[in-house]
């Protein structure tokens, strides 16, 4: 029998290293949620230029053809002694593989290098007891020399507003927990505020928010004008569990639900696991904690990522 070790460092089905590269050039190449404009937020949004964009797009090229290296370094367990983010052990949790993608990119990538990833930030009371404040997700240069400070959140909003305006406040996660205002003042009041620790305190680094996900809107309803969020911003759908009838084709055997894992880049459905949206949805009732599930239509192309959502 493989050991844990050997299991995620051989080769692996072309099909999973193929989806590392595919959520690799999602993350990179993707809008941010986030409006760039001077002045929108009180810190920079990070948004590659037109330049280093075509220079990563043509870096991605070569992950595309062999994606072997990337799948390692994203999911296999480094031996210790290394840096903190590889010690960490695999993990299918989306955040965590978006920060590793990041972590790959900036250390292999063409246009910007990895100072340090996850710094712990740590305050030492006078009687010598720590107390963990938070981490430093990214410290990075450019190819410039400018310094900079990266928090990386990947996320999945939907809009709950009716009218043709709405506010951060109206944007909640598919598990209710957290909605866009709070994670924005968490990433602007507090993490793009923390300070490097020594030896990473002789620079002055320029905080930004590095933003990518998706914001879903009511089926059936306008798309709102909301302040803050970026004009081309990726977007989807989503609908409550009683009115999916009211789909094109949600009695066709052509959708699949998306795990949460997939969200970054859903893989295309095949033709044996399609199933009708209704089903789906009835099949929902018997999982009560399942208050909003991604779904994907697989005989359109480039389809709209749909959220089904429960009753609270």
């Amino acid at each position: 029998m493989l050991s844990k070790r050997q299991r995620h460092t051989s080769p692996v089905v072309p099909d999973a290293a193929a989806q590392a590269a595919c959520e690799l050039r999602w993350l990179l190449l993707s809008p941010p949620l986030l409006d760039t404009a001077p002045g929108a937020h009180v810190a920079q949004v990070q948004q590659f230029s037109a330049s280093e964009r075509d220079a990563i797009s043509a870096w991605l090229d070569g992950i595309d053809r062999a994606p072997q290296a990337l799948f390692d370094a994203v999911h296999a367990v480094a031996p210790s002694g290394t840096d903190p983010l590889s010690r960490r052990p695999p993990s299918l949790r989306l955040g965590r593989r978006a920060e590793r993608l990041m972590a790959f990119f900036l250390r292999h990538g063409p246009t910007h290098r990895l100072v340090a990833a996850n710094i712990p930030l740590r305050h030492v009371s006078p009687d010598g007891d720590h107390t963990t404040l938070g981490e430093i997700d990214f410290l990075l240069h450019d190819a410039r020399g400018q310094a900079w400070h990266w928090e990386l959140a990947v996320k999945f909003f939907l809009c709950t507003g009716t009218g043709p305006q709405a506010t951060a406040a109206d944007f909640v996660g598919p598990d209710r927990a957290e909605t866009f205002d709070s994670k924005l003042r968490k990433m602007f009041d507090r993490q793009l505020r923390h300070l490097p620790p020594p030896p990473w305190d002789n620079e002055i680094w320029t905080p930004a928010a590095c933003t990518r996900g998706r914001l879903f809107y009511r089926h059936g309803s306008q798309v709102p004008c909301t302040p803050g969020v970026h004009p081309g911003h990726l977007q989807g759908r989503w609908i409550e569990r009683d009115r999916v009838d009211q789909l094109p084709a949600a009695n066709a055997p052509v959708w699949r639900v998306v795990p949460r894992n997939d969200w970054m880049c859903p893989q295309p459905l095949l033709a044996r696991d399609g199933r009708t949206l209704n089903a789906i949805a009835d099949g929902l009732n018997d999982v009560p904690t399942a208050l909003a599930t991604m779904v994907l239509r697989g005989d359109e192309p480039d389809p709209l990522p749909l959220f089904v959502v429960s009753p609270a």
